[in-house]
């Protein structure tokens, strides 16, 4: 059916108008080889009438106007599409367009209609720039955000690289298992290894053994530490105070650092890049050097490497010299220890030898003062009692002596078993009566809990009571003065109190009171005497039957001992 004329120009303008009215590029469509204006949307309208464009010849038309014509023939006979193709006028100061053209086929394939596509020169230039001005944007913005990315994982790779270090030099205090980690140490960068020497504490210098990370290079490695001096060494000369980098360039300092031509020889055959060294440092003291060594052809070491290389190189000094200090305290430990093994076996043999004369003197004493060797006078009884008196206080000390020398060297036995608290004061109340009514002290014994039952053994148990109710008795004024004995239960301990209205003890002096062979002035009262062993035996005896022995002490007041000891498991049933 044929179409009536003008109903396609129709059809076109409706669709073709629909969508290109409002679009902020110009667009129209011609017809025909003559170029007849079919369609225009409203920014080609409006450039058409303002005489910016033309399509051929046009009366009115001013001489700056743009004729698309040319362009519009050449699609017309070619079929082809032309893109951007820049259209000047011929007036000055007029604008540049722009010009996209593309065939509309009509029956064979001949083109029947044109569309048009007008642009500003300039803003497609100005749209270019602000394109390319974005694109630079994103591309710094891309480029930086990179940058510190990579920047954030040396970082955290330098961390954690620091980490395992600090964490495999803290795994031991033995001084060969730190040089041993000291001297594997790397840097984060593929390939790097380390020379490390060490200032010992006689002066001299001590190259570690030196490990390659390329085993086919590790027998020249190992020269390096054989050909290093043994004698004494100027620690600048070791090393220099700051991190220095030395490359192949550095010339004599090159030289310097690597102590000798031999060793600068041996480098340059296993192969470098540069050296990085740094000062072991540590209590304002240099300890040695760390020299980091890279592959051969690698860059110079950076600064944030030489960081790193800095803090390995004082945990390393700390480790090093908190390892030298172990060794030393332990080896006087061991000098200390046999020296009190000696002490104390003398102290053993000579208490043994003094017992020998000691009993025999109280024993012809007894025998003298009984008349057996003739009449003794009542003088000489007098004179007799007084000997028996010392032979039997320094008996009584020797017993101290050899008691103190048993505990120590962990040679006192020991017979666990429940105690009661409440009976074990009546044995040692009955034992020590006379002496606190011979001083006319007050004897106070609160009511003692039945369920106050230790776990320990009874006569160390009586052993340690006696030695805090005599301090007691010792230390406490004649006539008036008040000495209480109590027991309580707390919690799965039982604690036995002996307080005193002495007085008292110097805050300064609390602990050193169990110190071996320490005696506090008892003043004019004091007749006891004694070698102030008795409170370090029993703190010792205390503590060997899991319990402990403290004071608690005010000047002028008094003091007040406290023995614990664990509670025995029936006390604990019942309860």
């Amino acid at each position: 059916m044929a179409r009536p004329r003008g109903s396609g120009d129709l059809i076109i303008k409706a669709s073709v108008g629909r969508h290109l009215a409002f679009a902020p590029v110009a667009f129209a469509v011609t017809e025909g080889s003559g170029h007849a204006l079919l369609y225009a949307n409203a920014v080609f309208r409006r450039l058409f009438d303002a005489g910016q464009i033309t399509i051929g010849p046009r009366p009115g038309a001013p001489a700056s106007a743009a004729d698309l014509a040319p362009l519009l023939d050449r699609v017309f006979e070619s079929a082809e599409t032309l893109r951007d193709a820049v259209v000047e006028p011929s007036g000055r100061g007029a604008v540049s367009w722009s010009c996209t053209v593309w065939p509309v086929p009509g029956p064979g394939d001949v083109p029947e209609k044109l569309v048009i596509e007008v642009r500003d020169v300039e803003m497609i230039e100005g749209a270019k720039e602000r394109q390319r001005d974005i694109a630079q944007r994103l591309l710094l913005g891309a480029l930086r955000e990179q940058d510190i990315a990579r920047e954030a994982m040396g970082a955290s790779d330098r961390a954690q690289h620091l980490a395992r270090a600090a964490r495999d030099l803290s795994m031991s205090l033995d001084e060969d298992a730190t040089r041993e980690t000291v001297r594997r140490l790397t840097l984060p960068r593929p390939g790097t290894w380390c020379i490390v020497d060490v200032v010992e504490s006689n002066g001299a210098v001590h190259r570690l053994a030196v490990v390659h990370p390329d085993p086919a290079k590790q027998a020249l490695a190992r020269k390096l530490e054989e050909l290093w001096p043994r004698e004494k060494a100027d620690k600048t000369v070791v090393s220099p105070l700051q991190p220095t980098v030395i490359t192949h360039e550095s010339g004599p300092a090159l030289l310097l650092a690597s102590h000798g031509p031999e060793n600068l020889r041996l480098l340059r055959e296993i192969g470098f890049g540069s050296l990085l060294i740094v000062p072991l440092i540590v209590r304002a003291r240099v300890h040695g050097a760390i020299t980091f060594v890279s592959r051969e052809g690698d860059a110079p070491f950076t600064p944030d490497e030489t960081a790193l290389a800095i803090d390995l190189a004082g945990r390393c000094a700390m480790a090093l010299d908190n390892a030298r200090l172990y060794r030393e305290a332990d080896a006087l430990r061991l000098v200390a220890e046999r020296a009190n093994q000696v002490k104390g076996e003398f102290l053993g043999s000579m208490s043994h030898e003094f017992r020998t004369p000691l009993n025999a003197i109280g024993g012809f004493t007894e025998l003298i003062d009984m008349g057996l060797q003739g009449a003794v006078t009542e003088a000489q009884h007098v004179s007799l009692a007084r000997i028996k008196a010392n032979q039997q206080h320094l008996i009584a000390m020797v017993t101290e002596v050899l008691n103190f020398v048993r505990v120590e060297s962990g040679r006192m036995e020991y017979h666990i078993g429940p105690v009661q608290l409440g009976e074990a004061f009546t044995d040692v109340v009955e034992m020590l009566a006379v002496a606190i009514s011979d001083k006319e002290l007050t004897l106070e014994r609160p009511h003692c809990a039945l369920e106050a039952v230790a776990l320990a053994d009874p006569n160390r148990v009586r052993q340690v009571l006696v030695n805090l109710v005599m301090n007691a008795v010792k230390y406490t004024p004649q006539r008036g003065g008040t000495i209480t004995l109590s027991c309580e239960v707390v919690g799965e301990t039982v604690l036995a109190h002996v307080a005193d209205t002495g007085p008292g003890i110097p805050r300064d002096k609390v602990e050193s009171i169990f110190e071996p062979f320490v005696q506090l002035s008892s003043g004019p009262t004091d007749g006891q005497g004694g070698v102030g062993l008795g409170l370090a035996i029993s703190r010792d005896l205390a503590r060997a039957m899991n319990g402990d022995l403290i004071v608690e002490s005010t000047v002028g007041v008094g003091s007040r001992f406290t023995l614990r000891l664990p509670m025995a498991k029936p006390a604990l049933e019942k309860t």
